[in-house]
């Protein structure tokens, strides 16, 4: 490992997920720190060029519950929190941790060029290596880890709740999953994140409700996001909750 948890200022953060098996890092942490150097005109106009990449997505094919969805790998360079973008292998669960769509390999659009070269998403995703790197439960650096990017847009019309896959407590398959709220309307009911020591007790429930307001899990918890539904009854104005999802796996090495 190239960095301690004495060389990050996510320190306290990486230590929590490491006894706690979660930790929540209040969106006050990336604008303190990881955005610090953005103007606010330039931080806006990321933010927007973000935001507007989650329009772009593609209805899941795989699974039911109204999630709007793009892809991307990376590969990370050694020793630094460097990457690129690309589709470098196949995307597939195993049915262990996904009943639902496990085993399944499964293609998503990949994220557009422009939000390649987006500073936000690009300093975020170098904040999320460096924080690997920190992290004591992983002996392997980021270039060795599968890393993948996924954009969920939920859309939740009246009578028509949106809800994720597995839509109950699980586990990941990925070793450490960083779930970065984007966006989140007003008319949002639902989409609170639960953490259970097992499928018989919950430990806590929070919720994600500024943009990067930011949970991260590892495997030693069970976890689940409720379903979300809308307050509004107007037809073209659902309620809409935006996840960037960054996940990083450990190779089997068979």
């Amino acid at each position: 490992m190239t960095t301690t948890t004495e060389t990050t200022t996510a320190a306290p953060y990486v230590d929590t997920l490491a006894t706690q098996g979660y930790a929540h890092i209040p969106a006050d942490h990336y604008y303190d720190t990881v955005f610090r150097e953005h103007s606010l005109e330039g931080l806006r106009a990321d933010y927007l060029a973000l935001e507007s990449e989650f329009g772009r997505g593609q209805l899941d094919p795989y699974s039911p519950g109204s999630r709007y969805r793009s892809y991307a790998q990376l590969r990370v360079d050694p020793g630094s929190a460097d990457f690129e973008y690309g589709l470098f292998e196949q995307y597939r669960q195993t049915k262990a941790y996904n009943p639902d769509t496990g085993g399944v390999v499964r293609e998503y659009p990949l994220i557009s060029p422009e939000l390649q070269e987006n500073r936000l998403l690009r300093r975020l995703l170098r904040s999320d290596v460096e924080f690997l790197r920190a992290y004591p439960r992983v002996d392997a650096d980021p270039s060795q880890l599968s890393v993948g990017l996924h954009l969920f847009r939920y859309l939740a019309y009246a009578g028509e709740p949106a809800y994720s896959s597995p839509n109950w407590l699980h586990k990941d398959d990925e070793t450490v999953v960083f779930i970065h709220l984007v966006g989140l309307s007003g008319n949002v009911v639902g989409g609170d994140n639960l953490i259970a020591p097992n499928a018989k007790r919950f430990e806590n429930v929070l919720r994600l409700t500024d943009p990067f307001d930011t949970l991260v899990v590892n495997q030693d918890k069970l976890h689940a996001v409720t379903p979300i539904g809308t307050t509004s009854r107007n037809p073209v104005a659902p309620a809409r909750r935006d996840i960037l999802l960054v996940t990083f796996q450990v190779r089997d090495p068979g």
